[in-house]
């Protein structure tokens, strides 16, 4: 099978690695809707949360808010041991009736993405009104730009990615006050001239929904993120979530193939043994190849258009270690 770098995404990270070192990591977690049995996969019950914050609260985790991150990536800040953001994409009304109160109640600073699009101005809306949303900013919430129609990016130009973050920000901007220049894609989508753009545009730092802990060598303009959901949300995996460690990666490259459109070979040197690393991929064919300290996957059958998470986790020293990767396909061609 042969492989093409005319359509890459290569970081080297070997030769600069001791220069950019910092201490500490982190885990975002990622919420949507409370108390909606409908949605399953984008939603959790308040039960289930308040014992997530209750763990948090008991064994001392360092819950930030996510402006921490700009000291962190821009001004060498260490993050503390243990720390953890909560984000909630889409600013639904059910996020104030059932997590508001009880994140109020844990005294934990949290962050809601807001699409200004679908704000509510009827108490039938299944968003939060600006009222609401002044009375969570009051209360300890910070409010950031998620976009205005919450469309994906990457089939946005560059004409309309920056017509939607600017008109976003401008009617958060006038019904808020002013805020940090922090971004969370519609959908997680981006790629490498997404994130370029929004850069262009003053934000800091931008977070994606892929699974992975953040630390100082992450890419800041497509930040991590664990989703968390009545699916995969319950205590056991809770627990093993916040108590994760970076997989951090040396040498990463995704190579195609000009041939068979339908497959990838990814090439990354850990920081770990990595016959200890084990990949899996949601959808398509994963096979591993060790050569030293090398780790290939080739993926194949990869034939849907479709969103394609890449996760990567290593166990040593009782430490679970993780990388995650997010692959978009679409029209038939990958964008990362």
């Amino acid at each position: 099978m042969m492989f093409s770098k005319t359509l890459f995404f290569f970081f080297i990270l070997f030769f600069y690695s001791n220069l950019l070192a910092k201490d500490g990591s982190a885990i975002a977690l990622i919420y949507h809707r409370f108390e909606n049995n409908l949605y399953p996969s984008t939603s959790i019950s308040k039960k289930t949360f308040y014992k997530q914050l209750q763990y948090l609260k008991e064994n001392n985790f360092n819950v930030l808010p996510i402006t921490t991150l700009i000291d962190f990536f821009y001004n060498k800040k260490p993050l503390p041991k243990n720390s953890v953001f909560i984000t909630v994409d889409d600013a639904y009304k059910s996020f104030y009736e059932y997590a508001f109160p009880i994140l109020k109640k844990f005294n934990f600073p949290f962050s809601i993405f807001l699409s200004t699009n679908f704000v509510a101005n009827n108490e039938n809306n299944d968003f939060m009104s600006w009222e609401m949303l002044r009375e969570i900013k009051k209360n300890g919430g910070h409010i950031f730009n998620h976009s205005h129609k919450h469309k994906s990016f990457v089939k946005y130009s560059s004409e309309e990615i920056i017509e939607d973050v600017m008109l976003a920000e401008k009617i958060i901007n006038e019904n808020l006050g002013e805020i940090e220049k922090i971004i969370s894609y519609p959908y997680g989508e981006s790629n490498k001239s997404v994130e370029d753009l929004i850069q262009k545009l003053g934000y800091k730092i931008a977070f994606s929904q892929h699974s992975s802990p953040i630390h100082f060598r992450e890419n800041k303009y497509n930040l991590p993120r664990f989703s968390i959901n009545d699916e995969y949300g319950q205590i056991k995996r809770f627990k093993q979530i916040v108590n994760l460690e970076p997989l951090i990666l040396n040498f990463f490259e995704i190579l195609t193939n000009k041939k068979d459109k339908s497959s990838l070979e990814i090439n990354f040197i850990p920081n770990l043994n990595s016959q200890n690393v084990n990949c899996f991929i949601s959808d398509g064919v994963l096979t591993k190849v060790v050569v030293e300290n090398f780790v290939k996957l080739k993926l194949t059958e990869l034939n849907k258009d479709k969103r394609y998470r890449i996760n990567c986790t290593a166990f040593e020293k009782n430490k679970i270690y993780w990388f995650g990767k997010m692959m978009i396909k679409e029209n038939g061609a990958f964008k990362f």
